[in-house]
Formats: structure tokens, C-alpha cells, sequence
């Protein structure tokens, strides 16, 4: 009697990279002798180094986490990119992160990260080449590596983020592309709202940030590079931005980098929901569904007034003598073929080792306890055939959809 979910999300599943085992560049340039500054990425760098330090999320530990801010020498940070390149353990991940101006140069066309000290007519002078992430990410041994790029593409003489340029996306994505690394850029734009003026992040990252740490109603337990940037692109061209996008070799885009905050928010278990208005599943419709168990995996339940059968034969007189009423209810449509037993615990009572708790008093009982020892222990006990399953986010996504709503009842007393 430990039912298991019937149904099966069709999504990809992903693991978790080994944090303890990964490596994490987070470089962010804020002030420029030549180009306007961006007083937002420092925001984002500080907001993303705390999101993917919190263990709910990831757990990479501080000593894994590079913050490199505002540093003039390329240098520099092209030392400390080696270092966290060539320190990636078995089973971890590398992450590279930068957010200020992008700049192309004009006589190669190559990518230019903005520092300090760039001048626009001259970046490679004093700008990162992103060629030189791309070799040291070439040598690391990670086996998953994912580069996040907030940039423009050149220096513009007002307060905006991006710079007009002839190069797109696509261009900037192809220059930057590695073999085996998942590359997600956000996209050009001589809009305004890029950088929007008094807010806390550059709206990329502010997008991006959203994204990880409210999660994904109805996604899978992991959120994938692919899943964050199909999140991210939707909420951008809702604003009225330009679209990111996604570049990936050897499915980089299944890399996953956090979890779904939105599947650990709430415990269902013990809730009754009802099926909402014009809810086109006939198992819901009109049912009042007692989620019996509710996390990560995913999630179960009965419902409380399906229509009642007669109590199969193979329910003995011992277990008739403890039923609430004399019959079977439909539970729902999975596993229709076994029972479900359903009690509620006399109060100071013991239950027996093979009752489930679910909330309260309330919890699933092993038919395969002898009920010649149930008899002083529970208040009542009502029998199911089948139940409802949900994969994982699959219940969260029908709460979102209003398929089903929450409701203020309690169980059956």
C-alpha cells in the first residue's frame, strides 16, 4: 500500500552539478575612464554569488565563488579564470559570469569584454578578449561548463547598457561558442531600459535572478540552462526587450544549475483541493481531492467522495468491523487494481509502525496490518481504489493553471 505516481513528466531530468567539486567566475566592471558606468552590476554579481551560494539552491561554497569586481588588468582576470578553470573536480561545474560593456573589435570581429581602462576605439587594448575564457575553459577538465554573458557590444556616450552595433546576437554567440559549453547571451539593445535607471540589477540579471530564485511553477526538480533561458527570453520581450539567447554543443542546455525554488514553497500533504471552474478532467471535476503526499518527486491523493462500490469480498470481518462505512470509494484512476486505507488516529493513541502520516492525526494505513490489533487505535478508517498522481511541478502547474484551487476544508473528521 505505498502507492507510487502514475504519471510520468514528459520534461528531461537533470542532476545537480557536485558544488563542493565546481568553480564559479563571477566578474563584473562598474566604472570606465572611456564608457559610461554601470553601478547595476554590481548588484548582479553580489546577488548572484548569494543565489548560487545558498545551499536550498545550489551550495557552492564561498571559497568556489570568484568575485572579481571592477579589476583594470585583463590580466588578472584572466588568471583567475585559469585557476578556477583548472580546479573543477569530477562531477562539478564550471560557470563563468560577466556582466559591463561588451565591445567587438573592429578588425577581427572578436569579442571584447570591457575592464576599467577600455577604449572604445581600442578595446582589445585593455578589454578581456573572450578568446581567452574560451582556451581556458578548452583546458579545464569539467566535463559541464555554462558562460553567462550580460553585454553590449560598444560603448555608447549616455548612461544606456548596450551600444548600437551591426553584429546580433547570433554573431556574438558564434564568436564565444565552445565545444561543450553552454553559452547564454543576453541580447543587444540601444534601448534605455537595458540598464533601467534606479533599479537594483541590469534587466538581464534581473530577469535571470527572478528566474532562480522564485523558480519555475509546474518545471522539473532542476532547472536547466535551456528551462532558465526560455524563462528569462518570455519575461524580456513581455518588457518590450530584446530576446537573449541560448547556444549549446553536446546538450549544454541540459546542464542544470539550480534548483526549482517553486517546488519546495509549499507541502500539499493534508490539503483538500477541488477542482476548478471548468476543469475539462473528469477526475477532478467536481471532486475534492486529499493530497496524501506532496514533494520533489512529486505528488498523490484520493478523492474523498468518489463513488462508493461495495466492499470487496477479500476485506475480511476483522477489517469490516473497522470500516467507516461498508464500501469502497473510487480514489482516482491510477493503480485501480489495489486499496488505499485512509485513517485518522484516536487521540493519545499509538499507531502502529505501518501507518504513513500525512497531517495531524491523519495518514495511510498498511492493509497488511492485522486488524485485530487497529481496533482501540483508530477513529475511523475509509478505503480507496486508485488515486490521482502527479508528476514532478505537475501539481503546482495545475494549481497555477487553476485546474485545481485550494479550498479551506478539513479531511474527514
Amino acid at each position: 500500500m505505498s502507492p507510487q505516481s502514475g504519471r510520468q513528466s514528459g520534461m528531461t531530468r537533470s542532476d545537480l552539478a557536485d558544488p563542493g567539486a565546481s568553480q564559479v567566475v563571477l566578474i563584473g566592471a562598474t566604472t570606465y575612464t572611456r564608457l559610461p558606468s554601470l553601478p547595476s552590476v554590481a548588484g548582479n554579481v553580489a546577488a548572484l554569488a548569494e543565489v548560487l551560494r545558498d545551499e536550498a539552491l545550489w551550495g557552492v561554497p564561498a571559497e568556489n565563488c570568484h568575485v572579481v569586481l571592477d579589476e583594470a588588468s585583463p590580466r588578472e582576470v584572466g588568471r583567475v579564470i585559469r585557476t578556477a578553470a583548472a580546479s573543477v573536480a569530477e562531477g562539478g561545474l564550471l560557470l563563468v559570469y560577466y556582466a559591463g560593456h561588451g565591445l567587438i573589435d573592429p578588425l577581427n570581429g572578436q569579442l571584447i569584454l570591457a575592464l576599467a581602462e577600455c577604449e572604445p576605439e581600442v578595446p582589445d587594448e585593455a578589454g578581456l578578449p573572450y578568446d581567452w575564457i574560451g582556451r581556458a575553459l578548452a583546458g579545464s577538465p569539467a566535463a559541464r561548463r555554462a558562460v553567462i554573458l550580460d553585454c553590449c557590444y560598444a560603448g555608447r556616450a549616455d548612461n544606456l547598457m548596450s551600444a548600437e552595433s551591426p553584429a546580433g546576437t547570433d554573431e556574438v554567440a558564434d564568436v564565444a561558442e565552445l565545444d561543450r559549453t553552454c553559452l547564454f547571451v543576453s541580447a543587444p539593445s540601444n534601448r534605455r531600459a537595458a540598464a533601467p535607471e534606479g533599479e537594483p540589477y541590469t534587466a538581464f540579471t534581473g530577469e535571470l535572478l527572478r528566474v532562480l530564485r522564485d523558480g519555475i511553477p509546474g518545471g522539473d526538480p532542476v532547472l536547466t540552462m535551456a528551462a532558465i533561458w526560455r524563462r528569462v527570453r518570455t519575461a524580456l520581450t513581455a518588457r518590450g526587450f530584446e530576446r537573449p539567447e541560448l547556444r549549446e554543443r553536446n546538450a549544454g542546455g541540459s546542464l542544470g544549475l539550480v534548483r526549482n525554488a517553486a517546488l519546495s514553497k509549499e507541502n500539499l500533504a493534508g490539503r483538500v483541493l477541488r477542482g476548478g471552474p471548468g476543469v475539462a478532467d473528469r477526475d477532478l471535476a467536481g471532486g475534492r481531492i486529499l493530497v496524501l503526499a506532496h514533494d520533489e518527486s512529486g505528488a498523490i491523493g484520493v478523492d474523498l467522495y468518489g463513488r462508493r462500490a461495495p466492499l470487496p469480498d477479500e476485506f475480511g470481518p476483522g477489517w469490516r468491523d473497522l470500516m467507516a462505512d461498508q464500501s469502497v470509494r473510487y480514489g482516482g484512476p491510477v493503480a485501480r487494481d489495489g486499496y488505499i486505507a485512509l485513517a485518522q488516529v484516536r487521540p493519545q493513541a499509538t499507531p502502529p509502525p505501518r501507518f504513513t502520516p500525512i497531517r495531524d492525526r491523519l495518514g495511510v494505513l498498511s492493509l497488511a496490518a492485522p486488524p485485530d490489533d487497529l481496533r482501540h487505535t483508530f477513529a475511523w478508517i475509509r478505503v480507496f481504489s486508485g488515486y490521482l498522481g502527479w508528476a514532478p511541478g505537475e501539481l503546482e502547474s495545475y494549481l497555477d493553471s487553476g485546474a485545481l484551487v485550494r479550498t479551506q476544508e478539513r479531511p474527514p473528521a
